[in-house]
């Protein structure tokens, strides 16, 4: 739970301050994507659970985003 507190502190101090936007947002796309992957590969081993589907777009959906915005401003 660390973790994901420490995370999140991370991506609210990017949002806040222009100095760690960046990598905030390049840290987000990693971790999201490695949540979707690991989601992915569970479907893939263990079969499809659908009340978790729903996380797994979000999770895309977030690391899409966050790949967008990178590309977008690139003058950070």
């Amino acid at each position: 739970m660390g973790l994901y507190l420490g995370f999140s502190f991370f991506w609210i101090l990017g949002a806040i301050n222009n100095t760690y936007w960046k990598a905030a947002t390049l840290s987000n796309i990693i971790f999201m994507g490695g949540l979707a992957f690991g989601r992915l590969l569970s479907f893939a081993l263990d079969g499809i659970s659908y009340q978790y589907i729903l996380g797994l777009i979000l999770e895309v959906f977030f690391m899409i985003l966050g790949v967008y915005n990178l590309k977008k401003t690139k003058s950070v």
